[in-house]
């Protein structure tokens, strides 16, 4: 694939074939017509085929191609018949970002230990963020260990105990220990809570070791290719950005090597420590008598970028004021890299989602209404860390406790015909039943997680709608293919390790279009099977998200209808 050099010349090109895909994909105005396999097998693929245009440049955050992705998206959205839920009554949520980046030789990270200095290599030896909040920072202080950086009352786990890390650089492993479960300990373990529980103790710097269970899954390179890119936040309607960490003035991860050279400066045997990990046992944090210094210039600027929201309004007078929410991604990564294609098309990651949200949509406006309202919500940055979902749920465009549940497609693989699908987070809550059922109704089987080692409940957009306690799913198709001859694990692990976050993820793929015909009408009889239901789901009694996240509001179930 060629880079399109001059964007404006490529973009009339698009906008005829945004309206080519819509004449392309329009149905009989008659309702409760069904749609015919073919017809909604076609759709999907222009609508994938469109998104995944070279000439739309990846479809990165804040770039005019992402706005013409999202204009698709809309005109869509008006198509089917949807309202739109944006703000000003219009399809669109403007989500202002703060973009941050640094000069990389401003970078610094230097060892004190007595009259010697040791300075690191940036990227080679650690990575850093910029600051979204300053222009210069320049600490030195001294680092305590302390362990994994978590504490939890729940897990019943503090790292912090009998550490004083007031004014100090914490020094923390990655990761969680073995004996937390994948999906509560991925929260606690999440690096925004580690900085903030860090800053809520009054350090005032970070650094993140890397561990060998994280270099086995390849940790480092992937913290630093998210690092070399600007780092957003979005911004808060009454000043400030979110989730900056403003008494955190430096930030590093570093290698395994790394590490060790701090840790032989401070007296200690890093390897020990692993060594501890490896037993099951949990180190104890100590202060280092050592010196450390980060440094870092940043810059900054506004960018803007938008969700599409679309609502189809329900039937019944007191239910249609609640809403069954459906949501996906229509960023990806850009144009990064070196070599004949640097274009990261994300024709799976998340092309295929918002395909099949889009003939979701479709098939809700062509058929009899549900007795709730369904909320389309097509979100941005997600690739820079679930900003477009985060900024939604802070400035909702519809009330946070009338969202009953939220649906996230995400990524979804439609490369074989698949016998089974995932729905991550189900059994916290019972979203579950309504997943089985319509799976059945599918000739479909509902299987548990197959990688929860992966966490994948907590690293995507949905996330964002369980931190505001609504029960949330993320659905996927499973691991087994309906054809013997076809090894649907196999193809599964083959994307995440050669075309996930890559150039390569685009139409060439051996996309499967029937298996996105079944994915939708799952997706569909979800979504219309909570949207009729007397009850709204609720979470499971003792759930551990239910319990951190459940409002309120939330705990008095709906019972009536227009009866």
């Amino acid at each position: 694939m060629k880079i399109m050099t001059n964007v404006l010349l490529g973009l009339p090109i698009l906008l005829l074939l945004a309206s080519s895909n819509a004449q392309s994909t329009s149905y009989s105005d008659k309702k409760n017509t069904p749609v015919s396999d073919k017809t909604m097998k076609n759709s999907l693929r222009a609508h994938i085929e469109f998104l995944a245009d070279d000439r739309l440049n990846g479809r990165d955050t804040g770039s005019v191609e992402y706005e013409i992705a999202a204009q698709y998206v809309a005109s869509q959205f008006k198509q089917f018949g949807l309202k739109p839920a944006g703000e000003n009554d219009s399809w669109f949520q403007s989500v202002p970002f703060t973009k941050s980046a640094f000069d990389k030789s401003s970078v610094k990270m230097v060892l004190h230990n007595g009259d010697k200095e040791t300075e690191f290599k940036f990227i080679q030896q650690f990575v850093s963020l910029p600051s979204a909040l300053t222009s210069e920072d320049n600490i030195r202080a001294k680092p305590v260990f302390v362990g994994y950086g978590i504490a939890s009352k729940e897990l019943k786990h503090n790292d912090y105990t009998d550490l004083d890390v007031k004014g100090k650089i914490v020094v923390m492993l990655a990761g969680k220990p073995a004996s937390f479960t994948s999906e509560e300990g991925a929260h606690f373990s999440n690096v925004r809570v580690k900085l903030q529980q860090a800053e809520d103790r009054g350090a005032i710097g970070v650094i993140m070791l890397e561990t060998p269970q994280g270099q086995r899954m390849g940790s480092y390179p992937n913290f630093s290719a998210f690092a070399k890119r600007p780092l957003l936040n979005w911004q808060m309607k009454g000043g400030g950005v979110f989730d900056s960490y403003p008494g955190l003035k430096g930030l590093a991860y570093v290698t395994i090597n790394t590490g060790k050279t701090l840790f032989s400066a401070a007296g200690s045997d890093l390897a020990q420590i692993f060594s501890e990990l490896e037993a099951g046992r949990i180190p104890v944090g100590f202060d280092m008598n050592i010196d450390i210094t980060l440094k870092r210039k940043s810059a900054h600027k506004t960018i803007f970028s938008s969700n599409v929201i679309g609502v189809l309004e329900g039937s019944d007078p007191v239910l249609k004021n609640e809403y069954v929410v459906y949501s996906a991604h229509l960023d990806h990564l850009g144009i990064e890299g070196n070599g004949d294609d640097t274009i990261h098309n994300g024709a799976l990651d998340n092309a295929s989602g918002i395909a099949i949200l889009l003939e979701t949509a479709r098939r809700f406006s062509l058929g009899e209404r549900p007795k709730r309202s369904i909320l389309f919500v097509v979100v941005t940055a997600e690739e820079k860390g679930l900003l477009g979902s985060s900024y939604f749920v802070h400035n909702p465009t519809v009330p946070v406790t009338s969202m009953v549940a939220n649906i996230n497609l995400d990524m979804p693989l439609i490369l074989y015909p698949f016998a089974d699908i995932v729905a991550f987070g189900a059994q916290h809550s019972t979203m579950q039943g309504y997943v089985q059922s319509a799976a059945a109704a599918h000739e479909l089987k509902l299987i548990a997680d197959p990688m929860p080692e992966q966490a994948f409940f907590t690293r995507s957009d949905h996330y964002s709608f369980v931190k505001q306690g609504i029960p949330s799913i993320q659905l996927s198709p499973g691991l087994t293919s309906k054809d013997p001859k076809i090894n649907g694990g196999q193809l599964f692990m083959q994307f995440l390790g050669k075309h996930y976050h890559q150039p390569s993820d685009d139409i060439s793929l051996p996309i499967s279009y029937e298996a996105g015909v079944t994915f939708t009408k799952v997706n569909f009889t979800i979504g219309e099977e909570i949207a009729n239901s007397l009850v709204r789901p609720s979470w499971n009694q003792g759930d551990f998200f239910g319990n951190k996240f459940n409002k309120s509001a939330f705990d008095i179930k709906s019972l009536v209808t227009s009866e």
